[in-house]
């Protein structure tokens, strides 16, 4: 691939060097500071060091993989404090199974369940934010976020809902049995939902457990409650992917994912890991599937002769479908995380000032520059994982 014209950065050509603190090859564990994964840590191993984050590092998980359907690891870019070294194994490692067999077994069952792990031991402890289960013939039908008030002995908790309650016998405050208690479930925001995905929708203070049934122009979506029975018309913002807590683990529930394919003619995006080209998505056309890779046709980059588009065979890895069409009804907001089109390509970055007149100032991390851009020229920032549009918070470090 010819490099574009990559936005202004200092010392392009120098290679990231190996910050002070873990090295290639070191094992460490991931402590996330999401909410609702506080508290947890997984298993990985250093790939080198990351230019973004400025001063992270690229690691490779030990059992979490790329997607559902995949047999590849999951790497990730991480911020330094998010690592810390692994301790020595317990003497226990062997009698659990790691490795080997089990974990033959475990990426089997990822085919339908993607499994985040959490520590045996989760305490409840004073301020943390747990969600409640609400009963129906001894069955959960729908959880209720609150927040711990008090721990009572070892089995009980107090606790104060976080949302007003809709019917007039429910209290603000009430004690709760541990084992009617959940963290909350790992944040991410969908961006689109399919027909029998399984799902939660927050309505009257609950998140209630059911399934989409059906797919509404402007993100909106029928959803069908799994205990009453009924429908009702939600949008994006009140559905959430269903997790279960199983043996204090976070279990996603199998989605509705169709196998994607890349054919002649569809539009795609393309990443790549040359220097000087992370981070960027360029718009392409699929001319044909090459064995495992395709032949693509960039919409935007030029041949060496600047007279004819850039035609390039491409890893699977290294191709998505186009992002949706998001609408930004009130304008981008300081913080969004977006996407910028810049020399001929898409530069993730963070709006840092709102300028007026549609308008706003992109700050770049790995070069830690700012450039102005028009609304036009900008796009909500979405990652696609599991087969799966996926926004994240929008809060970032500047």
């Amino acid at each position: 691939m010819r490099p574009p014209r990559t936005p202004a950065r200092r010392d392009a050509a120098a290679s990231p060097q190996t910050p002070k603190g873990f090295n290639p090859g070191d094992t460490v564990e991931v402590v996330p500071d999401e909410a609702g994964l506080r508290g947890a840590h997984f298993a990985a191993v250093v790939v080198g060091p990351s230019a973004k984050p400025r001063g992270g590092y690229t690691v490779e998980y030990d059992s979490l993989l790329e997607s559902e359907d995949s047999d590849r690891r999951l790497r990730e870019a991480l911020p330094a404090r998010s690592l810390r070294p692994r301790p020595p194994p317990p003497a226990t490692r062997a009698r659990l199974g790691v490795g080997g067999p089990a974990r033959g077994a475990r990426r089997r069952r990822r085919a339908h369940r993607r499994r985040l792990e959490i520590p045996k031991t989760m305490p409840y402890a004073k301020g943390m934010q747990i969600e409640v289960s609400k009963l129906e013939d001894n069955s959960v039908v729908a959880w209720s976020p609150a927040v711990v008030a008090k721990t009572i002995w070892k089995n009980n908790l107090l606790v104060d809902y976080t949302v007003s309650k809709c019917y007039g016998t429910a209290l603000s405050e009430e004690i709760v049995d541990v084992k009617h208690v959940r963290p909350c479930p790992p944040q991410a925001s969908e961006i689109s939902f399919c027909i029998n995905d399984e799902v939660e929708a927050f309505q009257g203070d609950y998140w209630w457990v059911g399934v989409i049934t059906n797919v509404h122009p402007e993100f909106k979506y029928t959803f069908k409650s799994a205990h009453l029975g009924t429908e009702v018309e939600v949008n994006q913002k009140s559905l959430r992917l269903r997790y279960d807590w199983v043996d204090d683990q976070w279990e996603q529930v199998s989605k509705n994912v169709a196998k994607l394919k890349f054919t002649q003619g569809v539009k795609v995006e393309v990443c790549s890991d040359d220097e000087g080209f992370r981070g960027a998505w360029f718009e392409a056309t699929v001319v044909k599937p090459v064995n495992s890779k395709f032949l693509v046709e960039y919409a935007t980059l030029k041949d060496d002769d600047n007279t004819k588009p850039l035609k390039e065979t491409v890893e699977a890895r290294h191709i998505r479908p186009c992002p949706p069409d998001i609408p930004v009804t009130d304008g981008f907001k300081l913080l969004d995380e977006v996407d910028a089109f810049c020399n001929d390509g898409w530069w993730v970055g963070v709006v840092s000032k709102v300028l007026g007149e549609n308008r706003c100032m992109v700050y770049f991390r790995p070069w830690k520059e700012e450039m102005e851009f028009e609304h036009a020229q900008l796009r909500l920032h979405c990652d696609w994982m599991g087969g799966r549009w996926m926004r994240a918070s929008p809060a970032l470090e500047m």
